[in-house]
């Protein structure tokens, strides 16, 4: 055989194996074992991790978790709806026809 078959044979035996793994990692990343060519957030392990040592890190977490309480605070007037996606509920406050709340 000649050498260019050989190198021929190589490379498509290479794509072959390149091929296949990438495969089989898109089948475990269907499973949810690995992340392969969908990046997702870290876990919070991971993010408390690489934040141990950063005080800018320590600080956005501060005011994120400010920023969280505050959301969470209702105001003094509130719409008369409110719609949670997440819980899946929806609750619509009914105002009297004679102009007085329940």
């Amino acid at each position: 055989m000649s050498t260019v078959w050989l190198v021929a044979g190589a490379v498509a035996a290479l794509a072959a194996v390149l091929f296949l793994a990438d495969r089989a990692l898109l089948w475990m990343e269907a499973r949810g074992w690995i992340y392969w060519r969908k990046r997702r957030g870290l876990s919070s392990i991971g993010v408390d991790f690489m934040q141990e040592g950063s005080p800018g890190a320590q600080v956005l977490k501060r005011a994120m978790e400010q920023e969280r309480v505050r959301k969470n605070v209702r105001p003094a007037e509130e719409p008369p709806f409110h719609v949670d996606l997440d819980a899946k509920i929806v609750r619509i406050r009914r105002t009297g026809q004679s102009g007085q709340e329940p």
